[in-house]
């Protein structure tokens, strides 16, 4: 590829970095904890926020988890360690083993890796206050996540996929394939570490990225399209959560005051609500009492029924908490 269009390439993510944490308004001495894995994406990620990190005055910590997966992982370490050296980045690494957290295997060794990173990452920001975690998804893991949601079923907000800026989660690189990726380690000579596991059929998201070169060839513009796409569905997304908190103030019995928890919902004024709505409202007043759940429409499905039945009580639909229905009213109860 000709070097002046990789150099291009290459200014235009440095620039559109740059402008992404300029919109974050960071103050003097944040900390932002980026996880590095040593992998092409966590590696061009960290070069960069290294960079800027002296423009902004932002306090940068790479931390990485060792699954110890492979025998060779303890190599992964030695090379992220080595690579913070080089950039006067603060490195914190941890062992799988280690984590004071018990995680249920549901048969996915992708997904309870992926709840051991957040765990771990979520751990150090605390530890060192952190005001954001930086992820290096890009485009082609939204594509990837996009379609593995689709084969297993999932809600519209389910399809709107990784966000930017989520909580205190960041995603600069979001907006730019893989290529442009690899395209910029090329053009800065930047070194990284391939994960042999990222070849194995034997994970999903492994088969699903075989489809996209296909996906390509089928209409050359399909990742611009598809990144289209998906802001639409955010902005759906975006629109219906407006919407229901809006609906929840209606429906509570504190409308000025929606910040607090223990809100009580008045179930008369929730059944006269579109049932999509309801369900809506629903999250949001999760959300809103601050409890721990798994969103699935199941889940949902299983309080609406509760709340809809003419019998009052209460319903235990998780161990830390349960939902007390009386003389229609319903609250949340901490147990």
């Amino acid at each position: 590829m000709n070097s002046k269009f990789l150099a291009k390439k290459a200014n235009n993510l440095d620039n559109l970095i740059f402008n992404f944490l300029k919109k974050l308004s960071l103050n003097t001495r944040q900390t932002i904890v980026i996880g590095l894995s040593g992998g092409p994406d966590s590696v061009a990620l960290l070069n960069i926020l290294s960079r800027y990190k002296h423009v902004f005055n932002y306090n940068l910590i790479a931390a990485h988890l060792d699954h110890q997966w492979r025998d060779s992982s303890h190599l992964d370490v030695l090379f992220c360690q080595n690579i913070c050296t080089q950039l006067d980045v603060e490195f914190i690494t941890n062992k799988a083993c280690e984590l004071d957290f018990k995680f249920k295997f549901n048969g996915s060794q992708e997904e309870i890796g992926r709840k051991m990173r957040l765990y771990f990452l979520n751990q150090v920001a605390q530890q060192y206050q952190a005001r954001h975690i930086a992820l290096a998804h890009h485009l082609d893991d939204q594509i990837e996540t996009f379609v593995i949601r689709l084969i297993r079923g999932t809600s519209l907000s389910g399809l709107g996929c990784m966000q930017t800026h989520a909580g205190i989660y960041i995603r600069p690189l979001l907006s730019f394939t893989k290529q442009e990726i690899l395209d910029y380690l090329d053009q800065n000579n930047l070194a990284y570490m391939l994960d042999e596991s990222n070849d194995s059929l034997a994970f999903l998201r492994n088969r699903v990225r075989k489809l996209l070169p296909a996906l390509k060839l089928l209409d050359p513009r399909f990742k611009d399209n598809f990144a289209q796409s998906l802001t639409k569905i955010q902005a759906a997304n975006n629109f219906i959560n407006n919407l229901a908190q809006v609906n929840l103030r209606l429906v509570t019995n504190n409308p000025d005051n929606l910040d607090q928890v223990n809100l009580t919902i008045d179930l008369k004024k929730l059944t006269l609500l579109d049932i999509f709505l309801q369900k809506q409202v629903i999250l949001q007043w999760l959300y809103q009492n601050q409890v721990k759940f798994v969103q699935t429409e199941s889940f949902v499905d299983e309080i609406l029924r509760f709340l809809n039945s003419p019998n009052g009580g209460t319903h235990q639909i998780h161990q830390n908490w349960l939902i007390l229905k009386k003389q229609n009213q319903a609250q949340i109860i901490i147990c």
